[in-house]
């Protein structure tokens, strides 16, 4: 629900819709840069992203030429939004060598993108951790350095198929302290198979040793395409969210969603508003443009991956949109509502009818007010600390027939 609707949803656009009256109407706003790298040397059992395990440098190499292409046909275009923000992701963005990475950056640099200039954030994982490649971020002026671990158990690290061991993890932690990123964050994820509270806890405990002043706590999934079928039970999960959650909450972090902490003096200036604009270049990336959101079609399994990949390097014309969801009034008024009501922030309902012209009907939220999981404060609708702990659930209650229909439906290649 991070990003109603979900690609589940989208589907061909026929015809292609042409992008240049959508940037138009949507000069002189700011806007995010996306790049997506889909390679991984390894690909976790537990992993739906769109991402190809490929070591391959000519295919990678092939794929940054594609890139420029896009960057290139879309910068020109996109001369009037304000970039005020940056995001390399993946995959894993670090699996490109130290040339590559200065190209990426060239490339941001056609869109007016400096990361010493806007809010720059890269991901990378434990095997891709060389201090050479984290001075090299830093020097760039990179603010933020996100990686997963999912779990410090090397029993727990085996049932997810995740192959860095736990020497590469500490390693790979060290250099990244070294490098004193300004913001760095941790992933964790709970609910693993033969996973308990203490064995979670002393995971935690281990990250918090190494400062980050982030952490996404993940509940573990099983999902179609993926190689995990099996997961702890939901009062295990639950139980083991509630110890993260006072733990940290005890050491100064703010819980912005059910997933992401904060340990910074104040999260006033952060928001999510719904609306906002994001353009990405690479195979796997989505942009919403207005009412108009793309991406590659989505897949999970490595041939439809590599496959989609094939075809992006073969694209020629970037101009246009071929997959996505054209977002109706009633579709931006669901997504205002979920993208706000997940956020710690809550749904402002003075800001809503200033959107939409209209209140949002009440008898949307009654059920979980009923249940104590959503309060209103003001003319703020938040969820309570409670109803935090189920916003997977409660998020999902709100989409529309339509999207839900199409998701359904939706065949997995």
């Amino acid at each position: 629900m991070y990003s109603y609707p979900h690609k589940t949803a989208y589907r061909t656009l026929t015809p292609p819709v042409s992008l240049s009256p959508y940037l138009e109407r949507l000069e002189g706003r700011e806007a995010s840069l996306y790049f997506h790298i889909p390679f991984c040397a390894h690909k976790c059992g537990y992993c739906n992203l769109f991402s190809q395990q490929c070591c391959d440098a000519e295919r990678i190499s092939l794929y940054l030429h594609t890139m420029r292409r896009q960057a290139e046909q879309l910068s020109v275009a996109a001369q009037g939004l304000k970039f005020t923000s940056f995001a390399v992701g993946g995959g894993t963005p670090l699996i490109l060598d130290e040339g590559q990475l200065e190209e990426l950056f060239c490339l941001a640099e056609l869109f007016g993108v400096h990361p010493s200039r806007v809010f720059t954030s890269v991901e990378t994982s434990p095997e891709y951790t060389q201090k050479s490649v984290l001075r090299q971020l830093r020097a760039r002026g990179v603010e933020r350095l996100s990686m997963g671990v999912q779990s410090f158990n090397e029993t727990e690290l085996k049932k997810l198929k995740r192959r860095p061991g736990l020497g590469t993890v500490v390693g790979a932690l060290e250099n990244i302290v070294e490098a004193g990123f300004p913001q760095f964050n941790l992933d964790l994820i709970y609910g693993i198979e033969g996973q308990t509270v203490e064995s979670f806890m002393r995971s935690l405990n281990t990250a918090l040793t190494y400062r980050p002043n982030e952490l996404f706590i993940y509940p573990l999934y099983v999902r179609p395409g993926t190689r995990i079928d099996v997961r702890s039970t939901d009062d295990i999960g639950y139980a083991i969210y509630k110890s993260a959650r006072e733990l940290l909450v005890g050491q100064g972090f703010v819980q912005t969603s059910m997933r992401r902490f904060v340990r910074r003096e104040t999260t006033e200036t952060e928001f999510s508003c719904g609306d906002e604009v994001m353009l990405s270049c690479g195979a796997g990336g989505r942009s919403y443009l207005g009412n108009l959101h793309y991406a590659t079609p989505y897949a999970v399994r490595q041939q439809a991956i590599a496959d989609e990949i094939d075809h992006y390097i073969r694209t020629t014309d970037f101009m246009t949109a071929a997959n996505g969801f054209l977002l109706s009034t009633e579709e931006m008024q669901i997504r205002f509502i979920i993208k706000n009501l997940m956020y710690h922030r809550g749904v402002d309902l003075a800001e809503y009818e200033k959107r939409f012209g209209e209140k949002p009907d009440r008898n949307l939220f009654r059920e979980f007010t009923d249940r104590g999981w959503i309060e209103e404060t003001g003319r703020i609708v938040r969820l309570t600390e409670e109803g935090m702990a189920y916003s997977d659930y409660i998020g999902q209650a709100f989409i529309s027939p339509a999207v839900r229909k199409l998701m359904s439906e939706y065949v997995y290649p």
